[in-house]
């Protein structure tokens, strides 16, 4: 599998931060991202090694979030996405 896409809700927050961070990379998918609207930001996590991912970028909302897969480049545009009230981007 080429990406994984999580959205965190307040009760998934350590399940996909640490949780499936290495479990996604033990089952050698090779990009992981995490949108987090408790936070205005997303991680991207690439070169996934026994452990979890070896490389990770945060990129906060109201960028442009670029991976590059052998299945070509996606984009998400992020400036429109929701944001929980009080974090400030």
């Amino acid at each position: 599998m080429e990406v994984v896409i999580e959205v965190v809700s307040p009760s998934s927050v350590r399940n996909d931060y640490e949780v499936k961070d290495k479990r996604y990379a033990a089952q050698g998918i090779a990009n992981y991202l995490i949108f987090d609207p408790t936070k205005g930001r997303c991680s991207t996590l690439w070169n996934p090694g026994a452990d979890g991912y070896l490389g990770r970028d945060t990129i906060p909302y109201g960028k442009t979030v670029t991976v590059d897969t052998t299945v070509g480049e996606l984009s998400f545009d992020t400036d429109q996405l929701p944001v929980d009230p009080g974090v400030s981007v």
